[in-house]
């Protein structure tokens, strides 16, 4: 049976700088800090004892003193952080620097811009017309348009079905395939419809002006009103192998899984390159 609360192991590349030390001394105890955060404030705390008596700024008014060490220490508790992903902040601090420049910040994508920047941010290489995608890192995948069961009202027999199920599927999942999951909000896909539609304008055997009136009043309505007004949530699967024996592995677990039952995935169909281009489409766009 799946468990009702996960916990993170403890990651393979912790190293003796994670490891957590509590201070405790004189009856008081400090909470466990990593290695890493103690040995970043005693430096921090050692460069500002010599940058107030060795440098410059021991000839300063005791003011300037004063201001310079309460700046250091508030840069120091705030590079000097650890995050929830066991990071601390300084790491960051490049990326912060990389990022403050305008242009770092905007991806142009006019037909007449420079493709790189955007094609940076996609990764996306190739998508040929069956949907099967080629990303610049040599990985090759392909998407799906899927349904689930999951839901807010299941009854709680139901929901530790789908819980079951869904962690022997993820047992058997390998270490070479990426899933990625997406969920949008996009208008509501009515191409069935109007391909029914046009069926039925096809195989009329009356051709009457007002039939025709009324089908370009049905017509209107999915395509202008129901396709463009309503939206509806949608969720894909990408799979994303190092290679493509990796990838056609994850397509048959895939297949299996909606072939032997529907507690994790009811429908799953594969995207051909439009498809594919419309969800893409639909996450890169922004809207004005």
């Amino acid at each position: 049976m799946a468990k009702s609360v996960f916990k993170i192991p403890t990651s393979l590349d912790r190293s003796f700088l994670d490891h957590e030390i509590a201070l405790a001394g004189g009856g008081w105890q400090m909470r466990p800090k990593p290695t890493k955060v103690i040995l970043f404030w005693t430096a921090s705390l050692l460069s500002l004892f010599w940058v107030c008596t060795s440098s410059f700024v021991s000839d300063a008014d005791w003011w300037i003193v004063l201001l310079v060490v309460i700046w250091w220490l508030t840069a120091t508790a705030f590079f000097g952080q650890y995050s929830k992903t066991k990071e601390m902040r300084f790491t960051s601090l490049p990326a912060l620097l990389e990022y403050v420049p305008r242009s770092a910040r905007r991806v142009i994508t006019r037909r007449g811009s420079d493709p790189g920047p955007f094609s940076s941010v996609v990764g996306v290489k190739k998508v040929d017309e069956s949907g099967y995608i080629e990303w610049f890192d040599g990985t090759v995948g392909q998407a799906y348009l899927v349904v689930g069961s999951a839901s807010v009202l299941v009854f709680d027999e139901d929901k530790k079905a789908i819980l079951n199920r869904v962690d022997a599927f993820w047992r058997k999942v390998d270490t070479d395939v990426e899933y990625i999951w997406i969920t949008t909000k996009e208008p509501q896909r009515v191409y069935r419809q109007l391909g029914n539609l046009e069926l039925l304008n096809r195989n009329l055997e009356v051709r009457d002006p007002e039939l025709f009136e009324l089908l370009d009043e049905r017509y209107s309505i999915l395509k202008e009103y129901v396709g463009g007004q309503f939206n509806s949530i949608h969720q894909y699967l990408v799979l994303k192998g190092d290679n493509l024996e990796a990838l056609r592995r994850a397509h048959a677990l895939v297949r299996s899984e909606v072939e032997g039952s529907s507690l994790m995935i009811k429908q799953a169909s594969m995207l051909g390159s439009n498809d594919l281009y419309e969800m893409l489409r639909t996450i890169y766009t922004v809207s004005r």
